[in-house]
């Protein structure tokens, strides 16, 4: 009643939504009804390293991002950027696959011989359309937001390859405007509000800078980028990635800029850098909030950054003139094109030169210019790496180079390669980074990125636990394997997998059980997924589910099997006991298992026949094998009537069920029982078990129905005293509490080390194809 209560009110509030509003009159489309497909919400902190991540989670600058850790079971995956280490190169792997898409963020087009940089809308739309023919957009059907690439998206906004917004111009409109300022009204002047702190502290920050002798002109510059970048676009992206989300949109994608402009100007680890992180973290939690209130779509949330950055000095403040200038007077016969953005660059020599002044002026660049590392194409791809310690034929002497404990010197070493033989690469590759050498940048940066450093290219990805990675093996990701994750989970949905707790019950001689009403998988806003219960379950990762309240057949639900689904998506054997059953199908209660489970009785309970209106109940017993240990799990849903649930708990303890000769071995009992700790069943049923949250010293009980505000704790697993309780937990995540109307208990079990093996027992394997 009260989830039906709780829909109610959530359409209503759909009704009185401004998303939905908003998307009327800028006259978007949207999804006509719910669909069990789920989507996917990407969020590119830019910039920002994995120990500038773990330094901002310290501080406390994260506090949404550390809840997801903390409550809502993410976990964290180092993130190798590729290289170059900048946003083009990353978006090129991750939207197109195409690794090395680029040389470097600035370079001379080999087809026009003209230098370009990856800030030019034309040549960036021109760029995309090539990327296109090597690979599926990522985006597709989806949309794109801050992006150098739209990556096949349907709808772009604010993209290097198409900076429009589709219904900005009417936004605009007159007749527009002044309603969305009325619905947005909050926003509009939190918006003026930011601009006003952060135009201030800049003005204070420039007046600071400028004492401390760095260029006005510079410092005027951050102003107004800071006013731009760490307000007004964020605060715009995130209005409309929310509204992405209420029009069911499969795929967003959207990129924070804050952080990395601040710590381009600052230094990464800067006071002014990090303080911009609390307005990331906060646009994050309007996202998720969003996705929380989604009518159409389940969103998954995943957040990562797309590289780091090396705390740099410039080149102009440690040498007395630009980069640019130096090799200027270095190359006066031949002249030469520089192409140089950060701490990696280009040389272009405007005529061919030999195997011997390729020597002479890679040694002049190290020597006379100071660059750290400087590379020239060997062939049979490999390259000469010329640094003040000498030179180094990569790949074979990539250690000497980048150091033996970089953390991605394998996959640095080969990208090196391929960023070297690329067609636009120049005749030299120069880096402002190499082993035992301090950082610098040829731009005038105290923060920089694009090189093979080991903060640079390692960034971060914040991922749900049960997202199926697959790394090669590798103990991080890279683009390829994050667009290789989003892909599996849009075309098939969830690729659910066990999260590998480490240990093999068989041997450790220990159980996870979980219970769980599932409410026909008809979740508190509504909508029925399958695959949210699924998710629900993998996350806690369980050997053995019991499930109450399934629907098979019926039509209320889609007519889905939903016990079959969920065993299949899990890949676990099933058995299923409809409790009630007439022409529009079944309904009733299921056990999963990982191990070999046998049948031993399914049936209806008792009732009070005098309460015909009261609703069937049943309950199915079965055993599973673990190594020869024989152990029975019962699960039922007790009657909503006392008297009822007193007489369907007595046939259970009865020698129809529990006393009966076929027990033999260690008992689980539990499901929904409908009734409480002070309750004379409850007290029934611990003369011969122990409640499970009872056995957990420090544990307090916690309330499992319902979801959203747990009221009452009906919800039970009773054992034998055979067991004892490893640990025992009501899972709580905003998944739990939006897909049932009640939280699933979880406890983890150790079997007693003098547990019989119960002689020769053939198990019926109930398979998930069933």
């Amino acid at each position: 009643m009260i989830a039906h209560i709780k829909g109610l009110l959530g359409k209503s509030r759909a009704f009185f939504s401004r998303s939905e509003w908003a998307i009327h009159l800028l006259g978007l489309s949207k999804l006509d009804k719910p669909v069990e497909k789920p989507g996917l919400v990407m969020v590119q902190i830019d910039g920002l390293s994995l120990t500038q991540f773990q330094r901002a989670l310290q501080k406390g600058h994260l506090p949404f991002l550390n809840t997801l850790l903390e409550k809502e079971r993410y976990a964290v995956h180092p993130f190798y950027s590729g290289l170059p280490s900048n946003t083009p190169a990353v978006q090129g792997e991750l939207f197109y696959g195409v690794k090395t898409c680029v040389p470097a963020f600035s370079f001379v087009d080999h087809k026009t011989g003209q230098p370009i940089k990856m800030l030019d809308t034309d040549y960036v739309a021109s760029f995309e359309t090539e990327l296109k023919k090597q690979g599926r957009g990522l985006l597709e059907g989806g949309s794109s937001y801050s992006n150098i690439f739209a990556g096949g998206a349907q709808e772009a906004h604010c993209c290097w390859g198409n900076m429009g917004y589709s219904g900005l111009l009417h936004a605009v409109n007159p007749f527009v405007f002044p309603f969305l300022m009325v619905l947005y009204v909050d926003i509009f002047f939190r918006t003026f509000i930011l601009l006003t702190v952060e135009i201030v502290s800049a003005v204070f920050e420039c007046i600071r800078g400028t004492l401390k002798g760095r260029s006005f002109l510079r410092e005027l510059d951050l102003i107004w980028l800071r006013a731009l970048i760490c307000v007004s676009l964020r605060e715009f992206i995130t209005a409309g990635a929310s509204m992405d989300i209420m029009r069911g949109m499969p795929v967003i994608h959207l990129n924070l800029l804050g952080y990395d402009e601040q710590a381009h100007c600052r230094g990464p680890s800067s006071a002014f850098a990090h303080w911009s992180l609390q307005g990331v973290d906060d646009a994050i939690r309007r996202i998720d909030h969003a996705i929380k209130r989604s009518p159409f779509r389940d969103h998954d949330l995943w957040v990562y950054s797309d590289h780091g950055q090396e705390k740099t000095v410039p080149y102009l403040v440690k040498y007395g003139c630009t980069f640019e200038d130096a090799v200027k007077d270095l190359f006066n016969h031949p002249e030469a094109i520089v192409t140089a953005m950060g701490p990696m660059g280009h040389i272009y020599p405007k005529k061919k030169l030999n195997t011997w002044e390729l020597d002479h002026f890679a040694r002049k660049l190290v020597d006379q210019v100071k660059i750290p590392l400087v590379i020239t194409r060997l062939g049979n791809n490999k390259v000469l790496a010329w640094t003040k310690r000498g030179q180094f034929i990569l790949p074979d002497e990539s250690g000497q180079v980048f150091g033996e404990d970089h953390s991605f010197l394998s996959e640095v070493t080969e990208d090196i390669l391929r960023a070297c033989y690329h067609p636009d690469a120049g005749e030299f590759i120069v880096l402002g980074w190499c082993k035992g050498e301090t950082a610098i940048s040829f731009a005038f940066e105290y923060g920089a990125h694009a090189g093979a450093g080991p903060e640079e290219t390692k960034g971060f990805a914040l991922l749900p636990l049960d997202v199926d990675i697959n790394s090669d093996g590798k103990n991080y990701l890279r683009p390829t394997d994050l667009r290789r994750a989003a892909e599996d989970f849009l075309a098939q949905g969830p690729v659910f997998h066990s999260m590998n707790r480490g240990h093999d019950p068989a041997i450790s001689r220990t159980l996870r059980i979980m219970s769980y009403n599932v409410h026909g998988c008809k979740g508190m806003d509504g909508r029925i997924s399958t695959d949210r219960i699924v998710r629900v379950i993998t996350r806690n990762d369980p050997d053995v589910v019991a499930l109450q309240e399934l629907d098979v057949g019926r039509s209320r639900s889609f007519n889905i099997d939903q016990a079959q689904r969920i065993a299949r998506k899990l890949d676990m054997s099933f058995q299923f006991h409809p409790a009630f059953q007439d022409k529009n199908g079944q309904y009733g209660n299921a056990i999963l298992s990982r191990y070999p489970m046998a049948l031993i009785k399914k049936e209806a309970l008792p009732k009070l026949w005098r309460k015909k209106f009261l609703e069937y109940r049943g309950a199915v017993w079965v055993k599973i094998d673990i190594q020869g240990t024989k152990i029975n799990i019962i699960n039922t849903h007790l009657s909503l009537w006392p008297k009822e649930q007193l007489l369907q708990i007595k046939t259970l303890l009865s020698k129809d069920w529990l006393e009966s000769p076929d027990r033999g071995g260690p008992v689980i009992l539990c499901g929904d029982l409908n009734t409480s700790p002070r309750s004379s069943v409850y007290k029934e049923i611990c003369k011969k078990f122990n409640d499970s949250q009872l056995m957990m010293e420090g544990h307090l009980p916690s309330k499992t129905w319902f979801a959203g505000f747990p009221i009452r704790r009906i919800d039970h697993i009773f054992i034998t005293p055979e067991f004892c309780v490893n640990s025992i937990q009501v899972s709580h995540t905003a998944l739990d509490r939006s897909a049932s109307d009640h939280l699933p208990v979880i406890a983890e079990l150790s079997l007693g080390k003098d547990l019989p093996i119960v002689g020769d027992w053939t198990m019926e394997v109930l398979s998930c194809k069933k």
